[in-house]
């Protein structure tokens, strides 16, 4: 368990030209004449790159390299790629760095390339703040997506669920860095390989070849760059393990693999739903040039409890490293970057982000003194939580702000390749088998693949995949085995700026109480002003199932603001209020439930020795892993992890890398309820 999610950054020196040197492994990141070219003979000439993407069948091409350094092999990989590679094909490209450099080193080290400076300055921009875990830039529009792993190489492949093409064995020599090079990494390479995957690495060391043919690599020795005399490349010439049992680890049931690619390309993909967990989901699908449908039953997009006017981004971190923090500390790290990223591309007359900050105050004692020792342990690097300047024994989270969560759900839905149909309730849902598919120009005749049939009233449309974001309403449906979800009802309050100025004035308040920078968190939250309006709130109502808004819910909601602003007594009335009341989707572990549906009966029969022994181990999967996924529950907490859960069911549906730890991944599962009742059966 990890002790810190910061990370250190590595000691540098500076050449005179400019080129950083490690003082920590007393090594050189590239050579200063020709680290260039020497990149290039070394990562692509060697793993046949040009050539491979040529006959590329697959959409996607995965690179993966030990050691990101200054980024200079991606520069070089994304530039070639675009210069060979079809149009039409993607790069997934994976690296993991225990040093990571800070933006500002790594603005300094690419100046030294001005052939790039156009991929460095994008890379730059989209540089992920330097914390543990992984993180997706997405660049290039998303036709190339780099994945990094802060931390250890040895955890981070062992987090890690691809299926890779070619490897990049860099970092610093053996000589200068033996702790990188062990056994347990190399056992991880050959479980992320597949039959006909390349490496290359500018070292011949032994520690090096030896490694890679203990795992089946037929290795070879060939000429290196300049003047370095040799160098080692190779390939996995040997039959694999199917993808499934190579990435099951001895936990089948959670198999989120496909095994028969050609059978499982998305066509057109049918996602219910419109709130944020659909909209992210089809987002995160359009970008990869998947076309999707989205069906909303209501009459306007995310018209329930994605439709209030104004949310935080609001992680609720916490002093443990668990693996349901490390999930909302990444899904928050990607959220306010990929917020960021879509709000500087659009038309800002419709503004639904800004990251003004949130500021958590605690709510009584008890939490000002998990506040401080969450502060003092230095779990987390300033950029992402420190202790707040403005309240006492508060925390600030910089990199978190306010979202318009309706805009946010029709400026993703409005992707050219999304089609959106309201009024569009799921009535019947089937999988039968066709040797026609209305969705594909590709398929043959003799091509017989399985489709779901979908009906609203009479109309039924096909499609390859679906995808349920229904909530709260997921069981009524009886698609899935029961999922232990409970609706929560919150009533929020908005109150019209000029009024609650007015008010102030009244009771002798100076109005500026109310003119916050931040956002404010406690019991509730109250936000920085949008449209003129003030919005804060919410209950928090267990079974309760009243739709009506409640005056007494908008006098609970001014206790909010009042003990926000830290007035004795306030100088609002319920009747200046206007509210809406929605229903969280809750789930009885906290955890939102994110990845494919499995059979409640092939899992009892195939996985029933975890009731007789709960540690009992299998890589053989009960069932082929279906088309139908599932993304809910995502409680109080949607704005942080429905972006990052909807990139995650996409890299599935496309059978691409995961931004995901797999651990995490496990997680989230669907089926996890099903394991959890058959262990418990001892």
């Amino acid at each position: 368990m990890l002790t810190s999610y910061q990370l250190s950054s590595p000691h540098l020196s500076w050449g005179d030209d400019g080129a950083p040197h490690s003082d920590q492994f007393s090594d050189v990141y590239f050579d200063q004449e020709s680290g260039l070219e020497e990149s290039r003979h070394v990562f692509i000439k060697n793993n046949q790159l040009v050539e491979r993407w040529a006959r590329c069948q697959q959409s996607a091409f995965v690179i993966a390299e030990t050691g990101f350094g200054t980024g200079l092999n991606f520069l070089c990989t994304w530039h070639a790629f675009l210069e060979h590679a079809p149009c039409d094909k993607q790069l997934h490209f994976i690296s993991v760095e225990k040093f990571p450099l800070t933006k500002e080193m790594l603005s300094d080290a690419l100046k030294m390339w001005p052939s790039l400076s156009a991929f460095s300055a994008e890379l730059i921009d989209a540089y992920p703040d330097v914390c543990h875990g992984f993180h997706r830039v997405e660049l290039e529009q998303g036709r190339v997506q780099l994945t990094l792993w802060f931390g250890d190489a040895e955890d981070g492949f062992a987090a890690l669920n691809a299926d890779i093409d070619a490897w990049f064995l860099d970092g610093f020599a053996p000589s200068k860095n033996p702790e990188m090079w062990t056994d347990t990494l190399f056992q991880h390479i050959h479980r992320l390989s597949h039959q006909g995957t390349t490496f290359s690495t500018f070292t011949a060391a032994g520690i090096v070849r030896r490694g890679l043919k203990s795992v089946g690599f037929d290795v070879r020795k060939v000429k290196g760059f300049g003047q370095k005399r040799e160098m080692t490349v190779g390939e996995l010439n040997k039959t694999c393990k199917p993808l499934t049992e190579r990435m099951a680890q001895g936990q089948a049931w959670f198999n989120v693999c496909h095994d028969t690619p050609s059978n499982n390309t998305p066509v057109r993909v049918l996602v219910v739903g419109s709130g944020l967990a659909g909209a992210n989901t089809a987002y995160a699908l359009a970008k990869q040039g998947v076309k999707v449908q989205v069906w909303e039953q209501g009459n306007i997009i995310a018209g329930e409890a994605s439709g209030n006017p104004q949310g935080m981004l609001y992680p609720k971190l916490t002093a443990q490293d668990t693996r349901l923090n490390r999930f909302y500390l990444s899904a928050y790290l990607h959220a306010a970057r990929f917020f960021n990223t879509l709000s500087s591309a659009l038309d800002h007359k419709r503004p639904f982000w800004d990251q003004c900050g949130l500021i958590q105050i605690p709510k009584n004692a008890k939490e000002a003194e998990r506040f401080q020792k969450l502060l003092s342990q230095q779990l987390y690097p300033d950029s992402v939580l420190h202790a707040s300047t403005q309240k006492p024994d508060s925390i600030f989270l910089p990199l978190s702000g306010w979202v318009a969560p309706q805009v946010l759900c029709e400026h993703l839905l409005s992707h050219p390749n999304i089609e959106v149909r309201l009024n569009t309730p799921l009535k019947t849902l089937n999988l039968a088998s066709t040797s026609s598919f209305s969705g594909s120009d590709n398929l043959g005749s003799e091509s017989r693949v399985s489709v779901w049939q979908a009906k609203s009233d009479a109309q039924i449309t096909e499609f390859s995949h679906v995808v349920l974001c229904t909530a709260n309403a997921t069981n009524q449906l009886q698609l899935t085995p029961h999922l232990p979800t409970s609706a929560i009802r919150g009533q929020v309050s908005q109150m019209k700026q000029d009024d609650a100025v007015r008010a102030c004035l009244d009771s002798g308040i100076d109005p500026d109480v109310i003119q916050i920078d931040s956002v404010l968190c406690e019991f509730g939250y109250f936000s920085p002003p949008i449209n003129g309006e003030l919005h804060f709130g919410s209950t928090y109502d267990l079974k309760d199932n009243d739709k009506t808004v409640r005056e007494e819910g908008h006098q609970r909601n001014l206790n909010i603001l009042e003990g926000l602003l830290g007035l004795k007594n306030s100088p609002f009335k319920t009747e200046d209020c206007e509210g809406r009341v929605s229903f969280r989707c809750a789930v009885a572990d906290y955890t939102p439930i994110v990845g494919p549906v499995q059979s409640e009966a092939a899992y009892q029969q195939a996985f029933s020795t975890l009731s007789k022994n709960a540690k009992w181990k299998t890589d053989q999967v009960a069932e082929p892993c279906q088309t139908l996924y599932v993304n809910i529950g995502h409680g109080s907490r949607g704005l942080v992890s429905t972006p990052l859960s909807g990139e995650y069911l996409a890299s599935l549906i496309t059978q691409t890398p995961s931004p995901l730890e797999q651990d995490i991944g496990h997680l989230l599962h669907p089926s996890r309820f099903l394991i959890r009742d058959l262990k418990r059966k001892q």
